[in-house]
C-alpha cells in the first residue's frame, strides 16, 4: 500500500472539508491533495524517486505535515531533522542517512508547478527512518513501511478513538515522533489537524485547545504539568472541552495523573509508545480511577511480553524486560553511521524498559533495563523511588540514578527539583521505603536538565 493514496482517496470523497487549519489560513482537502502533488512535482523535478532518501527539515507550519504525503506519493523515504540543528548537524545526518535532497523553510515552493508524476506504487515499501537519539545523542532509526505506518494509525483510532470526526491540535514539532503520528494519522482518518507552532507560553496553550472546533490533542508530561498553575479550585477542568487528551513520551505518574482528570480534563489517555514499533498499550479514561499507576493494557494488534534474560515469559506479578510485535513494529534499522541491519528476534522489540504485568493483565512500568541499581545484589528500580519523591507536594521533578560503591556494589543518588532541603526529603522517604530503597545523597536542583523531547537529561545528571 502506499498512504498517500489514503489521502487522495479522502481528497475525492472529503473535498471541501478542512484539513488543516494554520493561523487563520485553512486548507481544504482538496486544496492538500493540489500541494502534495506540487511539492511532489518540485522532488521529481531535483531527481527524487521511489527509495530515495529526502531530508525534511522545517518549523512547524502547514508545508512539512504536507511534504511527508509528497515524499511518500513518490515512494521515496522521509528523514526527519530537527530544523533547530546546526548545519554541521544537518549534514552528518544527510550524509549517515543517504539523503538525495534535504527540504528546508528557505525552499521556496509556492510557484512550483504541477508537472508529470509517476503513478502512486501501491507495492508496500520503504516510507520513513524514524530517528531517535537515545543517551548518545546521534541520531539513529527504525526503517518504517507504509504498512507499519497505516497499522500504528489503525491502533490509534482503535484503542483512543479519535478519527474522521475530530479536530486533532499538534503542539509540538513534526520532528519528534508524536507530533509527525498524530498529523499525518489525522489526515489518513479524514479528520482535521490545527497546527500551533511551539513554543508556546501556558496560557497561549489553553487559549489555543480550548477553541470549540478542537476535540483532541497531545501533550508531553513536561507541558502538562505548567498547566497545574493555572487551575482555580472549584473550577471546571480548564480543557473539559476535549474529548481526548492524549499524554505521551513518557508516563505520568499516579498522583499526577489524578490531579490532571481533576484540574485539566476528565477525558485522559495515557500512549505508551515507541519509535520503533508505534503503540504498545493505552490506558483510557475510564480505567485511571483503578489503574492510573500503569500504562494500560496492549493496544489493538499489539502483542506484549514480560520476560527474563532467556525471553521466558516471567508470569505475572514479576518484574523483567518489556518486549513487543505487531504489524506497526519496523523489522530494520539504521545506526547512527548509516549501517542498515535486520532486527532479527522473531519480531519481538525491546524498547528497553522493565516493567510488570499484573493480575488485572495492566502494565505497570518500573524504570529502564539500564538503569537499574543493584546495591548489595538486591535490584532496585528508580522509577519506584522517583514516584515516592514526586508524591511530595513540596517536589517538582525528581531522577534517581545509581552511582558505583566498592563496597557496595551501587549507591543511590537522588536529584529533585524542590524548596525541602537533603534532611526533610530522606525523612520522608523513610516513610514509605525499604531502607535500602532510601536514597544515600540527595542533590537539590532549582530544575533538572532536559533533552529536546523534554524528558529528563539522565546523563547531564551524571556529570553534576
Amino acid at each position: 500500500m502506499n498512504l498517500a493514496q489514503v489521502v487522495r482517496s479522502n481528497a475525492e470523497k472529503l473535498g471541501g472539508k478542512i484539513a488543516i487549519r494554520f493561523c487563520d489560513s485553512k486548507i481544504s482537502y482538496t486544496e492538500l491533495w493540489n500541494d502534495i502533488e506540487r511539492i511532489a512535482s518540485w522532488l521529481h523535478e531535483r531527481g527524487v524517486h521511489k527509495g530515495d532518501r529526502v531530508g525534511l527539515s522545517m518549523a512547524e507550519h502547514p508545508q512539512p505535515l504536507i511534504a511527508h504525503y509528497a515524499v511518500a506519493s513518490l515512494g521515496a523515504v522521509i528523514v526527519p531533522m530537527d530544523h533547530r540543528w546546526t548545519d554541521k548537524e544537518k549534514t552528518a545526518a544527510a550524509e549517515a542517512f543517504g539523503t538525495k535532497i534535504v527540504m528546508t523553510d528557505d525552499d521556496d515552493l509556492s510557484g512550483a508547478p504541477v508537472g508529470s508524476l509517476p503513478d502512486i506504487d501501491e507495492d508496500d515499501s520503504d516510507l520513513l527512518i524514524s530517528l531517535s537519539s537515545g543517551t548518545t545523542g546521534r541520531p539513529k532509526g527504525a526503517v518504517v513501511t507504509h504498512r507499519n505506518l497505516y497499522e500504528r494509525f489503525v491502533s490509534q483510532w482503535k484503542a483512543i478513538g479519535y478519527g474522521a470526526d475530530d479536530c486533532f491540535a499538534i503542539l509540538t514539532p513534526f520532528y519528534f515522533g508524536a507530533g509527525r503520528s498524530f498529523g499525518m494519522s489525522l489526515l489518513a482518518a479524514g479528520g482535521t489537524v490545527l497546527i500551533a507552532p511551539p513554543p508556546m507560553n501556558s496560557p497561549e496553550i489553553i487559549e489555543t485547545l480550548k477553541q470549540s472546533y478542537v476535540t483532541a490533542t497531545f501533550l508531553p508530561p513536561t507541558l502538562l504539568r505548567r498547566l497545574f498553575e493555572h487551575y482555580e479550585e472549584g473550577r471546571p477542568p480548564l480543557l473539559g472541552n476535549l474529548d481526548y487528551l492524549i499524554v505521551s513520551g513518557e508516563p505520568l505518574y499516579a498522583d499526577e495523573a489524578h490531579e490532571v482528570l481533576k484540574k485539566i480534563c476528565p477525558n485522559l489517555y495515557s500512549y505508551y509508545a515507541s519509535s520503533e514499533g508505534g503503540g504498545i498499550s493505552v490506558l483510557r479514561a475510564e480505567d485511571f480511577a483503578e489503574h492510573a499507576a500503569t500504562v494500560g493494557k496492549p493496544t489493538y494488534k499489539t502483542e506484549v511480553q514480560i520476560v527474563d534474560a532467556n525471553d521466558d515469559d516471567v508470569g505475572t506479578g514479576v518484574v523483567g524486560r518489556l518486549r513487543y510485535r505487531g504489524p506497526g513494529v519496523a523489522t530494520r534499522h539504521v545506526d547512527a553511521d548509516g549501517h542498515e541491519s535486520d532486527a532479527g528476534m522473531d519480531g519481538w522489540f525491546y524498547p528497553g524498559d522493565l516493567a510488570e504485568r499484573l493480575e488485572s493483565g495492566h502494565i505497570a512500568l518500573r524504570g529502564r533495563d539500564k538503569d537499574v541499581i543493584i546495591r548489595g545484589g538486591v535490584n532496585i528500580y528508580p522509577a519506584e523511588i522517583e514516584a515516592t519523591l514526586l508524591g511530595h507536594p513540596a517536589v517538582t521533578e525528581a531522577a534517581v540514578l545509581g552511582r558505583d560503591d566498592e563496597s557496595r556494589g551501587q549507591v543511590v543518588i537522588a536529584f529533585v527539583a524542590t524548596s525541602l532541603d537533603a534532611e526533610a526529603l530522606e525523612s520522608y522517604c523513610r516513610d514509605s521505603l525499604a531502607p535500602y530503597k532510601v536514597p544515600q545523597e540527595f542533590r537539590v536542583l532549582a530544575e533538572l536538565p532536559k533533552r529536546s523531547s523534554g524528558k529528563v537529561d539522565k546523563s547531564a545528571l551524571e556529570k553534576i
